[in-house]
């Protein structure tokens, strides 16, 4: 396994990092000031640009610790997420490389789960800091404000990644031990002195402070990734991406207002629809074109994991149309049954996925062909070696360019969606007071996108919040949220009848330490400023419980 000195301490050999190296030697003198720096980016802005591009590209990055097929950027990083929760499952075989998170395996600093996550997204947040550190907070350029607010805006989210995995809910642990930070301000000290971990409260501190300068530098500059980058340019955060990710955080600190309100002017800001009713008739969610889409990951042809009919990527173990790990290896995604039972007839996402039967009315006579080539024995949930086939498997990721069987996995992966934003909209009204409000909006998007029929039963705030839950579990599911929620609404991990493989049918009442992340040996061994003493406790694997 690489070391992870360089993660927080020193420069990263990547080549993500080459073109803001470039800032700091653009002018050849022995010191380089904020101004010199400011005058050469104003000179050529696109040497900014090509930074800000290198930090998007690291959301997909490939062998970047290891060879292993696990190790494919944060789309992994989503689909671990996923995989310790209750309704993204797969079996327990030889070609699901994200069995150890199904199992709540390798919980140790010495293994996988731990190094990919610390990995990163601190290698990330040392991308951001290099472009953060480059361009003066107080720049009259309309183009380098955009640029910085890039930076902040990834650090932001970066960080809010990593404090709802390294410690429990906000709420209760303001002053429990979380991450340590690292922003371009104090980088020189901390490869001196190290590092602590900063307490929750402080971590969220910098990532209000980020992503709120960066919501001011973007609505200063009025400037449109479209104008920038012509080429998939959600790529980028926008104004309605900034709003939708202070959103988020507000979501999560359990300030609900201005979670509702933020939701607001990000649905406002962004001017594109949810999906309808036909357009999620069908599978997709492949397209970060789509109206729908805020924010995503943009993937092409020629990308390292895609080339060459790669299956290290997101398409080959999470789409049921795809060549990869699925139609390969038997390593299907399917839905909970608890879920899948749940979700009413008359929703168009119980097509998402199969039925008992391994059918879905979603399906085009083709698709239902294909995969039906797939389910010639009998369905088992048990801990086996089998591709066959399995009942409530997905359907809602369709293949690139919707080929039956296509090797080539260029699918764009989506960060977020302005749907997601009805629902952090509705969940704050409710939690502020304004429950006949939140009932309204609730209604309005569901019956209008997904569930003519549908009409809330709750009756007060809190059987709101648990509606948006499950609606939210639904609308979401495979996107790499599921984890979050469970942290953030203090819920249990509760796995029995959802059919898990019976190695992996849990009961983890939260909190439990096992479902916190823990910090590398490596870090450990390189930073000065947390001890062994200081990380997260290191826990058996929990036992399996009676379906």
């Amino acid at each position: 396994m690489m070391k992870f000195t360089n993660i927080l301490l020193g420069a990263m050999a990547t080549t993500a990092l080459a073109s803001c190296a470039d800032l700091d030697t653009e002018i050849l003198d022995s010191y380089v000031t904020t101004d010199q720096k400011q005058e050469v980016l104003e000179l050529n802005p696109d040497m900014a640009s090509a930074s800000v591009m290198g930090i998007y590209s690291q959301f997909t990055g490939i062998f970047a610790i290891s060879s292993q097929h696990l190790d494919f950027g944060y789309p992994a990083t989503m689909m671990g997420m996923d995989s310790q929760g209750m309704d993204y499952i797969s079996k327990n075989s030889g070609y699901n490389w994200f069995a150890s998170y199904n199992g709540f395996q390798g919980n140790g600093p010495d293994g996988w789960r731990a190094a990919m996550l610390w990995m990163y997204q601190f290698a990330q947040i040392k991308t951001c800091n290099t472009l953060i550190g480059s361009i003066p907070a107080d720049t009259d350029s309309k183009e380098l404000q955009f640029f910085r607010a890039q930076g902040l805006a990834t650090r932001s989210f970066d960080y809010w990644t990593l404090a709802q995995t390294y410690q429990f809910n906000y709420t209760d642990n303001k002053n429990k031990p979380c991450v340590p930070i690292l922003t371009d301000e104090n980088e020189l000290e901390a490869a001196e002195n190290g590092a602590p971990r900063a307490t929750v409260e402080e971590v969220y501190t910098q990532i209000m402070k980020d992503i709120n300068e960066a919501v001011a530098l973007l609505e200063n500059s009025g400037i449109d990734p479209a104008s920038v980058i012509g080429d998939k340019p959600k790529r980028m955060v926008s104004l309605a991406v900034a709003y939708g990710l202070r959103a988020r955080y507000h979501l999560t600190m359990e300030n609900w207002a201005a979670a509702a309100e933020d939701a607001t002017k990000a649905i406002a800001a962004h001017k594109g629809a949810p999906y309808s009713i036909k357009d999620v008739s069908k599978p997709g969610f492949t397209s970060i074109n789509d109206d729908a889409w805020m924010w995503g990951m943009a993937v092409s042809e020629q990308d390292e994991n895609v080339a060459g009919g790669s299956i290290v990527n997101f398409p080959a173990m999470s789409c049921s149309f795809a060549h990869g790990y699925t139609d390969q290896g038997g390593a299907w995604r399917w839905c909970s049954k608890v879920l899948y039972d749940w979700i009413p007839s008359t929703d168009v996402r119980k097509g998402w996925f199969l039925d008992a039967n391994r059918k879905s009315v979603n399906l085009s006579e083709e698709q239902q062909k294909y995969l039906d080539g797939f389910a010639s024995g009998p369905a088992t949930y048990g801990d086996d070696q089998s591709t066959n086939l399995m009942p409530y498997t997905n359907v809602k990721f369709n293949s690139y360019q919707g080929v039956l069987g296509q090797s080539i996995n260029a699918s764009d992966i989506p960060l977020m969606r302005v749907e997601e934003m009805y629902l952090i909209k509705a969940e704050g009204e409710a939690m502020s007071g304004a429950t006949a409000a939140a009932k309204q909006t609730l209604n309005n998007f569901v019956r209008t996108y997904r569930d003519p029929a549908y009409a809330s039963l709750a009756t007060d705030a809190k059987g709101i919040q648990d509606e948006i839950w499950m609606q939210r579990r639904v609308e979401l599911w495979g996107e790499g949220l599921s984890y979050f929620d469970i942290m953030r609404l203090r819920k249990n991990i509760d796995r029995r009848g959802c059919k898990f493989p019976t190695a992996w049918v849990f009961n983890i009442t939260y909190p439990n330490d096992v479902m916190l992340f823990v910090i590398p040996y490596d870090e450990i061994s390189a930073n000065r400023g947390i001890s062994e003493a200081d990380n997260n406790k290191t826990v058996p694997t929990p036992s399996p419980v009676a379906d």
